[in-house]
């Protein structure tokens, strides 16, 4: 029986990608010769570690010094952040309910590749830091290098004995499987996942779904 469930961010809980598009548009105004990723470019490349992320959505950079690319990767994740708590982003339809179902029947963690103010501001824009039991993300203190070693140490640290965790691209599931906990894939979200054995359409489903398990 399921007693814990853990989530991915960007593509399981919110859509944030259109935002990101625009700010590298902004950030870059003016530079010739570098192509602005698109949306689907965004989220295709969301939960790469930062200097991938980077050489993944600007190929020209590639030979450009990490300091450069991290130097475009802080600036627009500041601005990133700004916004989150000034207008929010697109949650999935049914989102709140869900977590405030699953809330009261289980304990609820996200662990992400995400920055911690990132995810901190998604929490506070929204009011639900209360819906979860502990949250862990690179840089966090008891973080590991991987999505796969965090998600054990959330597990571990709050005694998690039957875990599953809820993610939307394939790095999601390896990282499920490194932990040695069932994945569900969120087929609504950025990435695709065609050997999931669970997975869901809309939110609401992972109800009945984790009931089941």
């Amino acid at each position: 029986m399921v007693d814990s469930i853990g989530f991915d961010l960007d593509g399981t809980l919110w859509d944030y990608a259109d935002r990101y598009a625009d700010i590298f548009a902004e950030v870059l105004e003016g530079q010739e010769g570098i192509h602005l990723p698109t949306v689907q470019e965004v989220r295709n490349a969301t939960g790469l570690a930062a200097l991938t992320y980077i050489e993944t959505l600007f190929p020209r950079l590639k030979n450009a010094s990490d300091t450069e690319k991290m130097a475009l990767f802080g600036k627009a994740e500041k601005i990133g952040c700004d916004l989150i708590l000034q207008q929010g982003g697109r949650l999935y339809d049914g989102l709140e309910q869900m977590l405030k179902t699953l809330s009261e029947r289980y304990s609820l963690f996200i662990a992400s590749n995400c920055e911690p103010l990132y995810l901190e501001n998604f929490l506070q824009f929204y009011g639900f830091r209360h819906y979860f039991s502990d949250v862990i993300c690179q840089n966090l203190p008891g973080a590991k290098g991987t999505k796969g070693e965090n998600i054990r140490v959330v597990c571990e640290r709050n005694g998690f004995s039957h875990p599953v965790f809820v993610g939307d691209a394939q790095s999601d599931a390896d990282a499920a499987k490194a932990a040695g906990v069932p994945f569900i894939w969120t087929t609504y979200g950025y990435g695709s996942v065609p050997d999931a054995v669970y997975r869901i359409d809309k939110p609401m489903d992972l109800v009945g779904l984790v009931e089941r398990m």
